[in-house]
């Protein structure tokens, strides 16, 4: 694992290769001064991840990371910075996949690489990587992005408002919550939640997150319309049937995003041409969680979102987030509920009643 740090103070570069140097970690750690000096680093030896300052001469972090994302897709990106500032925070957000904010301690900068670790270890084939690297925004449905706008330069616009609008449209959902979990808004938790996202974000910041970034996609606009509508019906039953297994707000923000790699461009013919070259090649739904992972969500959400599909596959002794969204995505999509699964987490019983809270939803659905 190379790490790339770059800072042009020199006493944070030393202080981070003396916190760093006493950790039990394998890690090849290297250093440079500017933009320039990291690139010319990368040139020799790209690094699995980059961490940068932000705010540096000639060439800041935003520059920087740029041109990482265009020359080496498949590196994680970092921003370390104290400089905070709105229009700072705008421009790295599409070419940073995490910020951490100065003074940072030791144990943080070795989360956030262990978790850039953990992600590169999700999808182990280069061309996804690269793909999912260079993306900073998936397409939303126009309509939900028209309604956005309006709602954010409505004066009296309440959160309720623009809360429900984001959360029926994964693209933007997922945006959000990467903005309200990076270190720009200094938040003391984790925001599983899309109310509470809006809430640390705030109207005006959204309202430039929105227009900054180009939500709109090239692909087939009724299906990334029955897409959403999907995601919006897998979240609700999630929030349904989620008490006492897991928190709602987990539930309900993964059930919503678990097919969210499925707007990313080509995935399907990428996964149809893998099949046939026999090369394991991953699903729609761990590249989508890859992403959600690289922008920063919820190691919880992440988790439910990459193993909704497989629940089986982890060693967990009681169901929880990851089982939730398994049903409720399998109800929605129409396709198998892993039932030895739930026999086995002791909820087998459960499944008529989630399966009728479902048609339920769906008629009630169908009458408004």
């Amino acid at each position: 694992m190379r790490i790339l740090f770059v800072d042009d103070e020199d006493r944070v570069l030393a202080g981070i290769e003396r916190a760093l140097f006493m950790t039990d970690r394998d890690w090849n750690l290297d250093f440079a001064h500017s933009g320039a000096e990291a690139l010319e680093k990368l040139s020799d030896t790209p690094a699995d991840v980059v961490v940068s300052d932000m705010r540096m001469p000639l060439m800041d972090g935003a520059q920087l990371l740029r041109q990482v994302r265009d020359n080496w897709p498949r590196t994680i990106r970092i921003v370390l910075s104290g400089y905070t500032e709105q229009e700072a925070a705008l421009r790295a957000l599409d070419v940073a996949h995490q910020f951490l904010s100065k003074p940072c301690s030791c144990d943080n900068i070795i989360e956030a690489i262990d978790r850039a670790e953990n992600l590169q270890g999700l999808l182990h084939d280069a061309t996804i990587q690269g793909i999912v690297g260079r993306i900073g925004t998936l397409p939303a449905a126009p309509r939900i992005y028209i309604r956005l706008t309006e709602l954010l330069a409505d004066e009296n616009v309440r959160m309720e408002q623009i809360g429900a609008t984001i959360r029926s449209d994964p693209a933007l959902a997922a945006k959000a919550l990467q903005m309200a979990n990076s270190a720009f808004f200094r938040g003391t938790r984790s925001i599983t939640d899309i109310e509470d996202a809006v809430e640390r974000i705030g109207f005006n910041m959204l309202s430039k997150l929105v227009l900054a970034n180009e939500v709109f996609g090239d692909g087939n606009r009724l299906e990334i319309d029955r897409l959403r509508l999907n995601a919006v019906r897998a979240s609700r039953l999630a929030g349904a049937i989620c008490v006492p297994f897991a928190p709602i707000e987990t539930a309900t923000t993964a059930a919503l995003l678990a097919d969210v790699g499925r707007l990313l461009p080509d995935i399907d013919r990428l996964c149809a041409k893998a099949d046939t070259e026999g090369r394991g090649f991953p699903t729609h739904v761990e590249v989508g969680a890859y992403l959600l992972g690289v922008w920063g969500l919820p190691p919880t959400i992440v988790e439910a979102v990459a193993h909704h599909g497989s629940p089986g596959r982890l060693n967990h002794s009681a169901f929880d987030a990851v089982g939730v969204v398994h049903v409720a995505v399998s109800l929605v999509n129409g396709t198998p509920v892993d039932e030895a699964y739930l026999q086995k987490m002791d909820v087998g019983g459960h499944l008529p009643q989630w399966t009728e809270t479902y048609r339920q939803q769906s008629e009630d659905h169908e009458t408004t």
